[in-house]
């Protein structure tokens, strides 16, 4: 008989997740869980009275009063009774205990990685029902393999790719109505992601958005961009990254502190562009984008100095940590990392190391000359270093139209500091069968500043060239047009004595 018994329990388990029934009526599966408990009471109750008959018949068949007809009937009633309890118990029970996700939470450390950990609930509303109504089969079909699940994989996915260190986490053990954690190291900061477990052959997904843990900063502030070079009377954008913890603030100060008071700064939406000098966490809201933009004064000084990095911070502060801010900034200027630490206020160290700018700069009394055939052009230029960085192998040198030669003098300066200049001498010599006409020669120059090429502005000289005078020519012309004018006035002369 027990044989009978384990072999229909193992159809029926069989036959439980695939809604099999042996009941023409309704399907089970289609019932409500109030009315399987009572089918199930009802199965319950109609096995206590098989087995009661099934018990009495037993002693009468031992002293011979009950045919054994009448005992296998009773029997095969008792066994049928059985059956149904089974049947009505699985049913009741549906797809079994589940796990369940009870919270995912994500926070970050101190050096700023974040971690997300999620708390994984086994539960079952229909053991808890069973023994509330002290129905209990352990005789017939044992639940105690559903009182506790091995090896339960946990992993966390984004877009169906895993974005956690490690990729899976595994507990080896979990107990009915009892929670257990796994932490993980986000590989990609997203605000939602899925929950994979998997466990007794099953591959559960869980979407979820991520909770908010209590950090050692109610917002953090990150950088992607957090060092960067820019050239003086330039401007450079770090890009911030603000999300809120667990807190009760909504609105947060924004702050730089340790930056040279020469290098202006200021906060920008990074959708409308809008200066803002507040944030404030709207509902539902937990994470903003914003830049920061500083712009470098036109020269050095003592603060701000070439190539020499300037360490500063970024914070987001509510009212109190901001008071407490202007407190400390009253007594000292600069803060250390610890009194900042000391504010648990949400802030990234940053870095802004100013390059000089190279600029060189050609300049002439006059770039316009006449000359006559024959002749050349002597002229002197300027060479000035208008930048804030040294220019080193400046060289001078001209585009001449054909035929025509240049000498310059000297033309290599091995190197200029800023605000000096140097005088260069430029000869222009054209060809001895030039035309009249108009020419452009160029002067062109050409340096480095901080191993960068320097872009320089030509300067274009206009020559005109004219013939040369025919001194005996013109002193000829001279000569006729006086005898001509003597001839006419001697002439006049004589008609006037007639």
């Amino acid at each position: 008989m027990k044989y009978v018994i384990r072999i229909s329990v193992l159809f029926l388990l069989l036959a439980g997740p695939f809604n099999i029934g042996f009941s023409q009526d309704v399907p089970r599966a289609q019932e409500s869980q109030t009315l399987k408990l009572l089918a199930l009471k009802r199965a319950q109750l109609q096995l206590e009275m098989r087995k009661g008959e099934f018990d009495r018949a037993l002693k009468l068949q031992e002293s011979g009063l009950i045919s054994d007809q009448e005992f296998v009937q009773t029997r095969t009633a008792h066994l049928q009774a059985q059956v149904e309890y089974q049947e009505a118990l699985i049913s009741f029970m549906g797809s079994e205990a589940r796990i369940s996700v009870a919270s995912a939470v994500k926070f970050q450390d101190k050096a700023g990685k974040k971690f997300v950990r999620v708390s994984l609930r086994y539960s079952s509303k229909e053991l808890k029902q069973l023994e509330e109504l002290n129905i209990d089969a352990k005789d017939i079909f044992p639940l105690d393999f559903l009182r506790e699940i091995k090896d339960v994989y946990v992993s966390l996915r984004s877009e169906g790719k895993i974005i956690s260190d490690p990729y899976e986490k595994t507990i080896h053990s979990l107990a009915l109505e009892q929670e257990k954690q796994v932490t993980f190291q986000l590989l990609k900061d997203v605000e939602n992601l899925d929950v994979n477990i998997f466990y007794s052959g099953k591959d559960e997904t869980t979407s979820v958005y991520l909770q908010k843990g209590l950090s050692a900063n109610i917002v953090t502030v990150n950088s992607a961009q957090f060092s960067q070079e820019a050239d003086l009377e330039s401007e450079a954008t770090f890009d911030l990254s603000l999300e809120k913890f667990s807190g009760e603030a909504n609105v947060f100060r924004l702050r730089v502190i340790n930056l040279p008071q020469q290098i202006s700064h200021e906060f920008v939406d990074t959708q409308t562009q809008a200066r803002l000098s507040q944030i404030k966490f709207t509902e539902g809201v937990t994470s903003m984008e914003l830049s920061l933009r500083l712009y470098l004064p036109k020269n050095a000084d003592e603060e701000v100095i070439i190539d020499k990095p300037i360490e500063f911070y970024c914070l987001a502060l509510d009212e109190e940590q901001s008071s407490r801010l202007t407190e400390m900034l009253s007594g000292s200027p600069q803060l250390g990392e610890k009194e900042i630490d000391s504010l648990k206020a949400g802030s990234v160290k940053l870095e802004i190391i100013p390059r000089g700018v190279g600029r060189i700069e050609v300049q002439a009394v006059s770039l316009y000359h006449e000359i006559k055939v024959g002749q050349g052009v002597s002229m002197e230029v300027r060479v000035q270093n208008t930048g804030t960085r040294r220019l080193d192998n400046i060289r001078v040198f001209t585009d001449l139209p054909l035929n025509w030669r240049g000498k310059i003098q000297p033309d290599l300066i091995p190197s200029l500091e800023q605000g000096k200049e140097e005088i260069v001498a430029i000869d222009f010599l054209p060809p001895e069968d030039i035309s009249v006409g108009d020419y452009e020669p160029k002067i062109k120059t050409e340096c480095i500043a901080d191993n960068r090429q320097v872009e320089s502005e030509d300067k274009i000289v206009r020559i005109h060239v004219t013939a040369k005078t025919n001194v005996l020519g013109i002193s000829l012309l001279v000569l006729l047009l006086i005898g001509l004018l003597v001839g006419i006035v001697v002439f006049g002369i004589k008609l006037t004595r007639r």
